[in-house]
């Protein structure tokens, strides 16, 4: 019997027990290191008469291979049924075009959602704290007077996107003393998985509106997809809009916050302080948010520890082999029918 083929897009990093199970049940062909190579292996598999039925989108995979664009997709030969993305969000595959094209696309959202959090939490403290800033000026032996920082407790931490991610930083939030408000879509269910009532969701407060959140929030912590209609979510209006003094926080998306409307608002004094893990033009980040001692920055590893990892390309790799074996899907993001 023929096996399936699958062209992974960069490396399978830490679910190595998973790669090899697949391996047993079906080809696996591993992309060429970058994207003109790549271009030119989907030529030469055309040639050897290679139809790659799934592709594997491998993490962090698109800082050398690119997005998974129409450019990218209109070069690979009928046949091309899913695309299996790691990481929770989707950005990096044009699902658009893949829909159009009557391809699935897969993420792998749910098991991000305490790496990201214990992050967005990190980010919070050190912004707080000046973390580092006092590190800094210790391991160079520097004599300047340290800023003294802000407790969290009693601080309202507004939350724009309630979904796992959010849940679970209002969690670790509530830990820390702090009052949670939230703006979603619509009031989220305050059952658990099981059914029953969450005790911590029956503490934190709906509201409808974002410019509410944004009034009476300390600190605002970012958990909104990518879209067209989050892309610059926060500009120079909604900076206005908060309290003077006030935080933001970003482990989201880069473009989801306009990062010069955010330096003229931290230059001014409006905006205290700001965690990032995501920026709006990855992997550069602004110069002046690299200057200002009052942001706390990580390169986009929200989720990455072995253990997220692991879970995420294992679930993106069941989505596969379920796929191939069965017509079904663990995560769908599209709907092709």
């Amino acid at each position: 019997m023929t096996k399936d083929n699958i062209l992974f897009l960069g490396t399978v990093r830490h679910a190595k027990t998973q790669e090899a199970a697949l391996a047993a049940k079906y080809n696996i062909h591993y992309s060429a290191p970058t994207r003109a190579e790549l271009l030119e292996q989907i030529q030469s598999a055309k040639h050897e008469g290679i139809t790659f039925k799934t592709l594997y989108r491998g993490f962090a995979s698109h800082y050398a291979l690119g997005r998974i664009d129409e450019q990218l997709l209109k070069e690979f030969p009928p046949g091309l049924e899913l695309i299996s993305s790691v990481g929770a969000g989707y950005d990096f595959v044009d699902a658009a075009v893949a829909t159009r094209n009557k391809q699935w696309v897969t993420n792998t959202p749910g098991v991000v959602d305490n790496a990201t959090a214990d992050a967005t939490i990190l980010l919070l403290l050190s912004t707080l704290r000046h973390q580092y800033e006092i590190e800094h000026a210790l391991r160079n032996g520097l004599t300047t007077k340290p800023r003294i920082g802000r407790d969290p407790t009693d601080m309202t931490l507004g939350i724009v996107g309630m979904g796992g991610i959010g849940k679970a930083v209002a969690k670790r939030a509530l830990a820390l003393g702090m009052k949670i408000v939230y703006h979603n879509r619509r009031p989220i269910s305050l059952l658990d998985d099981d059914g029953t009532e969450s005790q911590f969701l029956k503490m934190i407060e709906y509201l409808p509106t974002l410019d509410e959140l944004l009034e009476v929030s300390d600190v605002v912590s970012i958990h909104v997809p990518l879209s067209s209609e989050t892309r610059h979510l926060f500009g120079a209006e909604r900076f206005a809009k908060m309290k003077a003094g006030s935080y933001l926080l970003n482990t989201a998306r880069g473009p989801v916050v306009d990062e010069e409307a955010l330096v003229q608002a931290l230059e001014s004094g409006h905006i205290a302080g700001a965690g990032l893990d995501v920026f709006e033009h990855e992997p550069k980040v602004h110069p002046r948010l690299l200057k200002n001692m009052n942001v706390s920055l990580m390169p986009h590893l929200g989720a990455f520890t072995v253990e997220t990892i692991i879970k995420m390309e294992a679930l993106a790799m069941g989505n596969i082999d379920m796929f191939l074996s069965s017509g079904s899907l663990l995560t769908p993001v599209n709907d092709i029918n």
